[in-house]
């Protein structure tokens, strides 16, 4: 696996956001040819094939626009990469068992890989110092050679859509509008990161900024929903943009002022203009002393809050301080049904402290294990003509490796997360999948708090297990349908072939 370093920055936004994303594609091919998963295989190494192609476009548009005197070797470097590539891409497709396409796969990324580094490290830092300090984003090429105007980001988000439209399209089947949905891929809310800011009145400020900025990376995550689901309960408090609103109050009055007593933090504000930098390029300027020292302010100030353990009449008791009661009146929901939050106590509190690790920022993370949890739920609970069935359990199997990659409770989160998002994710599949983690209620609940509050609060409303079971029967249904059609079809398609 590679992992994006400051270091490996040739000095152009474009082509660091092309660079990061080709080492996302890179370790999520290599995590998928591990799993020797070789429909997902097959798709992300289509997908890296054509971004490595864009991103040669690009790189080259930037040497001309730079003239770069090495442009022309550079570009026959790219043609190189492009020959050798395409022919390993090739033998991959047209591999005749799985011991070959995972011998292709692994040949495959490890010459990317090695490419990628090299390439970064060595080839692109040589035009690095012809770079302008804010240079633009580059045109394609062959509009830069022909004069033609850019596409607004608009026109290329349509390309893009269509491309993965036609990507997922099989023109073999044309389907009754009811079953028409069987070529998509299923279609959800995503919501997008704001971008950084920058500009702050004082440092004190820029540092809650860029502390809260790293938070939401998490929340951001978990917003994301099914607006076609029809939902009796309200959502779990770190999926609720209302939630991520309350809690940048909480850090600005409970923690900032618990960090900021750190000299340490003070005198980075003398260290570098942190006036012009944003909230993402403020972890640059932080070592890893800094980082410890922020994450132990931000730990100390979380533990502040917790209930005090005491004994009365030979009984534990938990004693609530002031601060904490504050805390649990302003995370508190506007409505009950915007979101769900026991009473704040110490779990609560351990879960707010995992949201922040300095050293690590958890937004590509979180996103590519959702990418396998979201391939894996539409092969085995919801498979699309185009693709290949799951085993059974490989979806449930998918969400309990997420438990060696975060802290425990985002997977938790993770689980709720696709209950909101796929249609098959229902309380039964919740019930199902706590069984994996304890033999009864509570030794679930000591590994999944919050899915258990929620199936404990779905079992009050007898009416979502009532609908649930409704809809999986009309999904049966369909898929009967689906059979029904494509055999009377294949039956049709014979006897046309035989007259």
């Amino acid at each position: 696996m590679i992992t994006w370093r400051d270091a490996m920055s040739v000095g152009s936004p474009a082509l660091d956001a092309d660079h990061k994303k080709l080492i996302e594609l890179l370790n999520l091919a290599e995590e998928w040819v591990s799993r020797e998963a070789w429909p997902q295989v097959s798709a992300v190494i289509d997908d890296l094939m054509a971004y490595v192609r864009d991103h040669f476009a690009r790189e080259e548009a930037v040497q001309l626009a730079i003239k770069y005197p090495e442009a022309e070797s550079h570009k026959k470097l790219h043609e190189a990469l492009s020959m050798k590539t395409r022919l390993l891409h090739d033998k991959f497709k047209a591999a005749p068992n799985d011991e070959a396409r995972k011998t292709c796969g692994q040949v495959l990324i490890k010459v990317l890989n090695e490419w990628l580094i090299d390439h970064i490290l060595k080839q692109d830092m040589k035009f690095k110092a012809l770079i302008p300090k804010k240079a633009p984003s580059p045109a394609p090429a062959a509009e830069l050679q022909m004069g033609m105007a850019q596409p607004s980001e608009a026109e290329l988000a349509a390309e893009r859509r269509a491309r993965m439209e036609a990507r997922h399209k099989d023109i073999e089947y044309e389907l009754p509008p009811n079953l028409a949905h069987l070529l998509k891929r299923i279609e959800y809310v995503i919501p997008e990161l704001p971008p950084p800011t920058k500009g702050f009145e004082t440092f004190e400020k820029f540092v809650e900024a860029t502390i809260c900025r790293r938070v939401d990376k998490v929340l951001v995550f978990f917003q994301r929903h099914n607006p076609a689901l029809k939902l009796e309960l309200p959502t779990f408090f770190l999926a609720s943009p209302e939630f991520a609103e309350k809690f940048h109050q909480a850090i600005g009055k409970f923690i900032i002022p618990v960090i900021w007593e750190s000299r340490q933090i003070r005198v980075l504000a003398t260290s570098f203009a942190w006036a012009e930098e944003d909230t993402d390029s403020f972890w640059e300027h932080v070592t890893r002393g800094l980082e410890q020292c922020i994450l132990q302010g931000w730990t100390q100030a979380w533990d502040d809050l917790k209930l005090v353990e005491t004994k009365k009449d030979g009984q534990k008791v938990f004693q609530v301080k002031d601060s904490t009661r504050a805390l649990r009146d302003m995370l508190l929901p506007s409505d009950p049904m915007v979101y769900d939050i026991p009473k704040i106590g110490n779990r609560e509190i351990e879960v707010f402290k995992s949201l922040l690790d300095p050293a690590n920022d958890w937004w590509n993370s979180l996103n590519r294990s959702w990418r396998i949890c979201h391939d894996l739920y539409e092969q085995e609970k919801d498979p699309r003509i185009f693709q290949q069935k799951a085993r059974d359990g490989a979806f449930r199997d998918g969400l309990l490796s997420a438990f060696n990659r975060f802290p425990p409770d985002w997977v938790d989160f993770m689980v709720l997360a696709c209950h909101r998002v796929f249609p098959r994710v229902s309380t039964q599949f919740l019930e199902s999948f706590g069984t994996n983690l304890g033999r009864n209620e509570i030794e679930r609940e000591a590994h999944i708090p919050y899915t258990i509050r929620y199936l404990r609060q779905a079992r009050e409303i007898p009416e979502i297990r009532h609908r649930e079971m409704e809809e999986e029967r009309e999904w049966h249904a369909r898929v009967k349908e689906l059979s029904d059609y494509l055999a009377h079809r294949e039956s049709k398609d014979k006897d046309k072939a035989a007259g």
